[in-house]
């Protein structure tokens, strides 16, 4: 399983930035971390590659989510399901 690591920058609008840290604090894949100012740190627990691809498209759709930065991914090379990876 992927674990992504990622800085979310949230937009200006107040309203619409708590909706974004709502939503993704609703997700049971994401952890949310503290939020400083318009950063807001999360990490993410994709079941693979597929599933943390559709995480970070989502997240970066929300509505007070301006923009989304990788940080680190951790691949559990020693997962069963570690062969299936492929590089797109």
């Amino acid at each position: 399983m992927p674990i992504s690591g990622l800085l979310i920058t949230l937009t200006e609008d107040h309203s619409l930035a708590e909706e974004a840290v709502a939503a993704l604090a609703s997700r049971p894949e994401i952890m949310v971390g503290p939020r400083r100012q318009q950063w807001l740190p999360v990490a993410v627990d994709g079941r693979d590659y597929a599933h943390s691809r559709e995480m970070h498209e989502w997240i970066g759709s929300q509505p007070g989510v301006a923009f989304v930065d990788i940080t680190s991914i951790n691949f559990e090379t020693d997962s069963p399901n570690a062969a299936e990876f492929v590089h797109p």
